[in-house]
């Protein structure tokens, strides 16, 4: 087995899923029965096997972070229909990959993904993570630095965890999960959620499953002290995956509050819409634009957060926030 603790270049490659005119290619499907939207949505980026090429195995990265039904996870509908169109492009082996905080019981009960195998990952275990190297990245902050500025406060939710060993990762590096670094494909497939901190979890913050828990739980942490360090952070984590198409399933979105759900979300049907692209900054610009439409309580301060992680994302060259530069298709269903 691979050493997890040499580090590689970053996986991935440039943009391949272009238009005609040699632009990135935006496509945006409207409709409401998810296999119809898929089909066309998929047709009109040359079909999968325009992604796939000759590879005979894709692993599709899903939103599993909740156990609430879509669009708190990826509808387990839309990871079959992707799926399907894997197969028709000559695939023979379809991948989904759970990342887990604690408990490895899978989120989806397995006879809804016939044909599709379940990998796990545990995010406590340094183990199921290849360290990843790119220059660019600023890595960890210190972690001693991390935890004499924390309170009791601080140590709630993902921060809580930060009080168990773990394996620190030094300079300019990040953990990603097994699975997906040594994929030849991966379709990245998030939905559209509020978040607490990040204001959005979609196809850039979808990364922060991908990655090794102690990653993300000092940005965690750190996030009412120092936003900067999170929003770096979620663009730093897609940068270290870099899928080859990203599915976005936003026929629903969660409204007001997330990821988790509490009394005051609000899910809000009827949205249906489904963005495909090779673009994940393009992608979640349109999410965004989503959100702010129907959700009220969206505000301007968070969507300035929000276009904060686009910018750091620009930067690591994982995507376009202008659309302009895009070739943008719109289909209704």
């Amino acid at each position: 087995m691979m050493d997890s603790n040499v580090p590689l270049a970053r996986r991935g490659s440039e943009n391949k899923v272009l238009g005609t005119s040699g632009k990135p290619l935006l496509v945006i499907v409207q409709g409401s029965d998810i296999d119809a939207m898929i089909d066309a949505g998929l047709e009109a980026i040359g079909g999968l096997k325009s992604v796939i090429g000759s590879n005979k195995q894709v692993l599709l990265k899903p939103n599993t972070n909740q156990r609430d039904p879509f669009p708190s996870i990826t509808a387990p509908e839309t990871i079959r229909a992707v799926a399907r169109h894997c197969r028709d492009a000559g695939v023979n082996q379809v991948v989904l990959h759970e990342d887990h905080k604690g408990e490895l019981d899978p989120y989806y009960d397995p006879s809804e993904l016939q044909g599709i195998d379940v990998l796990m990952s545990g995010s406590q275990d340094a183990s199921e993570y290849i360290a990843v190297e790119y220059d660019k990245w600023h890595g960890d902050m210190d972690l001693a630095r991390v935890m004499a500025g924390m309170t009791e406060d601080d140590f709630k939710g993902p921060g809580s965890r930060l009080k168990s060993g773990f394996e620190e990762t030094k300079g300019p590096r990040i953990r990603v999960a097994r699975a997906l670094q040594q994929a030849s494909v991966i379709i990245n497939m998030p939905v559209l959620k509020r978040h607490m901190v990040g204001q959005i979890t979609s196809a850039l913050k979808n990364h922060v499953g991908s990655v090794y828990g102690p990653h993300r739980w000092i940005a965690h942490a750190l996030a009412g002290k120092n936003q900067d360090y999170f929003d770096r952070k979620i663009a730093e984590f897609a940068s270290a995956v870099r899928p080859e198409l990203t599915i976005t399933d936003v026929r629903s979105i969660q409204a007001v509050f997330g990821p988790f759900r509490r009394p005051d979300t609000k899910i809000i049907d009827g949205v249906n819409h489904l963005i495909i692209t090779g673009d994940m900054v393009a992608a979640d610009v349109m999410a965004m634009d989503l959100m702010k439409k129907h959700d009220e309580t969206f505000t301007a301060e968070m969507e300035s957060i929000v276009n904060r992680q686009h910018r750091y994302a620009e930067e690591l060259g994982v995507g376009t926030s202008d659309l302009s530069k895009c070739e943008v298709i719109r289909i209704k269903t």
